[in-house]
């Protein structure tokens, strides 16, 4: 599935950005969940988006253990050819592909960035981080700028790192290490610039601090301090609180402009 934005026949080339469903989900979820905000942006800044569909609705993130429905699946192979054909047949630009995804999508995501980050100019996995045999792997990978987005209260990928008992991946890096991995990838400075976004929803019982590690590679994390297994967004009008979402700014649209700010 994909969208196309308004006014783009006559563009010489475009940006594309894909995003990567998580386990049990489908490319309609991830239309359904962020249409609404990627597609506003894709009209003003002109781009393409594609939503990608897994086999037997996981991605093959190669991160250890075992998923027998998708173990023998090549989804780098499957995904550079979606890249090589929107570059043939929707004009885009091969200096703007970009790729975001969640959980099991954020891991393949991370997967990418290390086997054909050639063609990939900045990602951003939520919900997500890599394994420790990956890690040491592609210590010296290509450097990609990063934003990842990761709750401290996730109990599906926990903060502390360690085992996922739902594809026996033996261990996967903590938060804090997954950082530190990116930031000697990307040679960025080691000292962070660190801030806080406003709480505008108390009630939500959880923040937002922001590390910002600068570099020619920027790795930015925000850490949603109590933020659980979730993508945080603004609380619409009339809608309630969701345990364990943070509701003090819009991870998508964040993520995006971070994204398409890399050309």
């Amino acid at each position: 599935m994909y969208y196309i934005p308004s006014g783009i026949e006559n563009s010489p080339k475009v940006p594309v950005v894909f995003f990567l469903h998580g386990m049990g989900a489908s490319a309609q979820i991830g239309v359904n969940v962020l249409g609404p905000q990627y597609h506003a942006r894709a009209e003003r800044d002109k781009a393409i988006v594609v939503y990608p569909e897994a086999t037997s609705k996981h991605w093959n993130g190669k991160l250890g253990g075992s998923y027998p429905l998708t173990d023998h699946v090549d989804d780098v192979a499957y995904l550079s050819h979606l890249i090589d054909l929107f570059i043939k047949d929707f004009k885009v630009d091969p200096k703007r592909v970009y790729f975001s995804g969640s959980s099991n999508g954020g891991m393949m995501t991370y997967r990418l960035s290390c086997d054909i980050p050639h063609k990939i100019i900045a990602i951003a996995p939520f919900i997500s981080t890599i394994s420790k045999q990956v890690a040491q792997e592609f210590a010296k990978a290509k450097p990609i700028p990063i934003i990842i987005t990761s709750g401290t209260a996730d109990s599906v990928i926990k903060w502390s790192g360690g085992p996922i008992k739902v594809t026996g991946t033996p261990e996967i890096l903590s938060g804090d290490a997954n950082i530190a991995y990116w930031v000697a990838r990307n040679g960025a400075k080691k000292n962070a610039k660190v801030s806080f976004l406003p709480d505008i929803e108390p009630e939500d019982n959880s923040t937002v601090e922001v590390q910002h590690y600068t570099g020619k590679n920027d790795v930015i994390l925000y850490k949603i301090i109590g933020g659980a297994h979730t993508h945080p967004r603004l609380r619409a009008q009339g809608k309630p609180l969701v345990k364990g979402l943070n509701m003090d700014y819009n991870s998508f649209e964040r993520v995006w402009d971070f994204m398409l700010s890399y050309k």
